[in-house]
């Protein structure tokens, strides 16, 4: 999933302000271990919308 790199710069996780690692259709928090999901190459950063992961 291609999200632009622009936008990959700028963003943080919402929940702890940590860097966000692209994966193939989630944005991944390695701090607070939350997967926000991509939809239609959109990052969707709401809390509610994430997965925990482990």
């Amino acid at each position: 999933m291609s999200v632009d790199p622009k936008i990959l710069e700028i963003i943080v996780c919402p929940q702890c302000r940590g860097d966000l690692i692209l994966e193939t259709e989630s944005l991944f928090c390695k701090i607070c271990a939350l997967d926000y999901p991509i939809r239609n190459k959109i990052p969707v950063l709401l809390i509610d919308s994430a997965r925990k992961r482990g």
